[in-house]
């Protein structure tokens, strides 16, 4: 079956994006009348049609489009700077690299903005610990925002709780209809074009404000969303050479619905092992995609089980005289857009229920010889000419597909994100139902304590608030990082050191952030004791939808690997490199080994164990001991006649592995430092250091036995004994603001949507109306006679 391609319109869709052209003259108007597409009050500026009307919204994961100036992104930048604190310009510009506002207190009128900062309830089970807090919960989550992404997060959640469709349901759906509900609201989404493409420009990392948003009204959605109208076109944008702005257009409008196809059934992490092969014809001027058996099914495609029209497949490439030139990216049409039937040629199907995220079609499709045309090669990277020749830009193979996945790099940046949405949610409900359920209380009092008050309940759900926090920050910043990594590559610069430092940095903190939300929220599962294990709680929702996280955009296990492997080349070259290839300062430390290899701990008390500072003093030790002792460890192993292959494989356990890991947690730490730094001082900052040397003492812990092996307590042995002191002396005071800091991070009740987790903490009156007003509830079995009569029982008598 041949797909025709259809009559090409891209020269009026790349008039709209020209440099100096009049999309670009009009986005200059504007940028002298406004500092933001998206106003304080949350409405929108309706200057420029066809951006709003045409343009699809993008999602965290989204690089932005091949049309941008430097001098645009220099004039927006000043224009947020000037938004963010007009009371204090020099303060903004410190905190521009996450975004947010250093010194809440300056801005009253924002803080008495209802809008944003709704009354809380004035009575209940919460109350206590409201009073009793010193934090003002509207200054801390003013220190994670500034106005234009609390407008933009107040909007989304606006437009879900006044749509009707975007009710929850008060049962549970089938797997079926949950995905019909998730498609209808996704359409309804991309219609609304609440974050665009030109507001991307502008602001990039708001994106991840907007997606994860979206994300934790119903992640479901939220994917399918993402998937389809955000990653489909931008990996098109970014890898096509102009022949395919038609299906973008499409895309935008909802005619056709993306997805990416890189999986395969036998082949996933492995993606040079895949065999999906698309063969050119240069008779016809088509590809010939075939598959050659069920092992070599591309899988868990998203929106592809169902919904999709399009599909970005990755196959190997042949050309007519056999030659293999490596893995590359197609446009395919799978289903007729008007039927969604399958084109004769593909076999498409559904691969089934999965642990979470039922809402999201995930898919599987075969090819039998079926073609393309030429143009639906995603050519940036490499094509074929007419004359049925392969060339290429980039004459290594392995450069040229690593280039051709570079537009995923993203990815990883939103799954850290996307992760912390769960885990936020998680701990609204566990801390709001830990100060609101008593039970037991001082022998000498009948009156029963809040489980909150107990050490225990404490000791397990504070260390997970703390990482929230320091994640959170972490995302701020990494999110700001790679948008503006972006926006300098798309102006020509050089991006090449940034981009190998984002590559190696978010293998490293995909795995930390995903496995803190999934230990996090299974932790928040059982602190809510058999009440939490209801589907009503959301808990065991929360768990399911973010497993995956774990595993797509490179299963953990194996991504870690890839920042070990950029930490031990750079080593390779002498430590003094890393001061060089580190422009966002995650390995810069490293530079000075000479002098980090020789620090030990000395730790006077408890106080200094608890010390941020010292903290990461202690882990630029430890990631720079564990660096060289992997690197001495693989070095011996070659000398012992490996191959590099495996000597990297026989260095993971208990070295590269740790190395990895303890990179990605380092620098989180780091940046949450440096954010604290410019944040004004009160108790606000006050209680995120508290936040923060708790995460950072739990660090230590986790590796303290690497610590006192390599010497680090050598003249500090009970350094354990002063860490779990900090840790200890850190519960009580945290215990005072635990509950402001949930209202400071929580969604709100129709979002978090837990009779557990309401933010008036009512939670038995919650729990009642939610259990009586089930469908059938009171209402005895359709079945009742196959439990009284017995009839399929047969009688011993």
């Amino acid at each position: 079956m041949i797909c025709k391609r259809l009559p090409p319109i891209a020269a009026r869709y790349r008039a709209k994006f020209a440099l100096g052209g009049g999309a670009d003259k009009s986005l200059r108007q504007k940028g002298n009348n406004s500092s933001s597409c998206i106003s304080t009050k949350g409405t929108r500026n309706s200057s420029f049609p066809f951006f709003r009307r045409e343009l699809c919204s993008f999602s965290a994961f989204i690089p932005p489009p091949p049309a941008v100036t430097v001098e645009r992104k220099q004039t927006q930048q000043r224009e947020y700077s000037q938004l963010q604190n007009n009371s204090s310009i020099e303060q903004a510009q410190k905190m521009s690299e996450f975004n947010t506002i250093a010194r809440p207190s300056t801005h009253g009128k924002l803080l008495e903005d209802k809008t944003f900062f709704p009354d809380l309830p004035g009575r209940g089970p919460l109350t206590p610990y409201r009073k009793q807090a010193t934090v003002d919960w509207r200054k801390l989550k003013l220190c994670f925002h500034d106005e234009a992404s609390l407008a933009l997060q107040h909007r989304v959640w606006a437009f879900a709780r006044k749509h009707p469709l975007f009710a929850h349901p008060n049962h549970s759906l089938t797997m079926d209809e949950e995905r019909h509900l998730a498609t209808k609201r996704m359409y309804v989404v991309q219609n609304e074009k609440m974050f665009t493409m030109f507001d991307y420009l502008e602001r990039p990392d708001l994106a991840t404000i907007y997606h994860q948003a979206w994300l934790a009204y119903e992640p479901s959605l939220a994917v399918k969303y993402s998937l389809g109208f955000g990653m489909f076109p931008s990996v098109v944008r970014t890898l096509d050479v102009g022949r395919l702005d038609e299906i973008v257009e499409r895309n935008a409008t909802g005619e056709y619905l993306g997805a990416f196809g890189l999986t395969e059934i036998a082949h996933g992490t492995n993606a040079k092992g895949m065999r999906t092969t698309a063969t050119y014809d240069p008779a016809a001027g088509e590809y010939v995609l075939h598959t050659p058996d069920f092992e070599a099914a591309k899988c868990w495609i998203g929106n592809l089980g169902k919904t999709c029209t399009h599909l970005i497949v990755y196959a190997q490439l042949y050309t007519a005289d056999g030659k293999h030139h490596g893995l590359n990216a197609f446009v395919v049409p799978v289903r007729d857009p008007t039927t969604l039937q399958a084109y004769p040629g593909v076999t498409v199907g559904d691969l089934g229920a999965k642990a979470g995220l039922q809402g999201v079609d995930n898919g599987f499709v075969m090819f039998r010889q079926y073609r393309i045309p030429r143009d639906n090669l995603l050519a940036r990277t490499g094509d074929v000419n007419e004359q049925g020749e392969f060339v290429s830009p980039i004459k290594d193979p392995a450069k040229r597909f690593g280039a051709s996945l570079g537009a995923l790099s993203g990815g990883r940046v939103g799954i850290c994100g996307l992760a912390n949405v769960y885990l936020t949610k998680a701990l609204s409900v566990a801390l709001r139902y830990s100060a609101s359920r008593k039970q037991f209380g001082p022998d000498d009092s009948e009156e029963e304590w809040p489980v909150l008050e107990y050490q225990s309940q404490q000791f397990r759900l504070f260390p997970h608030l703390a990482a929230n926090q320091v994640i959170r920050v972490f995302n701020l910043w990494f999110a700001k990082a790679y948008g503006d990594m972006q926006l300098k590559m798309l102006g020509g610069e050089n991006i090449g050191a940034t981009g190998m430092e984002v590559h190696a940095l978010s293998s490293a903190a995909k795995p930390v952030c995903t496995w803190a939300a999934r230990d996090g929220v299974q932790e928040c599962r059982e602190a809510c004791g058999g009440h939490g294990y209801l589907k009503l709680s959301t808990i065991g929702d929360l768990r399911g939808n973010n497993d995956p996280n774990c595993t797509y955009e490179g299963e953990n296990n194996v991504l870690i690997q890839q920042a070990s492997n950029w930490l031990l080349s750079v080593r390779s070259k002498g430590y003094e490199k890393f001061a060089e290839v580190s422009p966002l300062g995650s390995a810069r430390f490293l530079a000075q080994y000479a002098t980090l290899s020789k620090r030990k701990a000395n730790w006077a008390g408890a106080t200094d164990a608890g010390s941020i500072a010292n903290q990461l003093d202690a882990l630029d030790w430890l990631v720079a001991y564990l660096l060289e002792e992997s690197f001495q460890k693989m070095s011996a192993l070659k000398q012992q006649g490996k191959s590099s292959f495996e000597a990297r494989n026989d260095v993971q356990s208990f070295f590269a592995r740790t190395l990895s890991i303890t990179y990605g947690e380092r620098m989180l730490l780091d940046v949450f430092a440096k954010f604290l730094a410019h944040l004004e001082a009160g108790p606000e900052r006050q209680t995120l250091e508290r936040l923060g040397a708790l995460y950072g003492a739990g660090i230590i812990l986790r590796h303290v036995g690497v610590f006192y092996q390599g010497g680090y307590f050598a003249a500090q042995p009970n350094a354990m004994a002063l860490l779990q002191q900090a840790v200890l002396d850190l519960l009580p005071t945290l215990k005072r603001d635990a509950i402001a800091i949930v209202d400071a991070i929580a969604p709100p009740d129709f979002i978090l949507n837990s009779p557990l987790g309401m933010s008036d903490g009512d939670v038995y009156r919650h729990m009642e109306s939610a259990i009586m007003q089930a469908p059938e509830a009171l209402e005895r079995p359709k079945w009742w006679r196959d439990v009284v009569q017995r009839d399929y029982v047969q009688s011993k008598l």
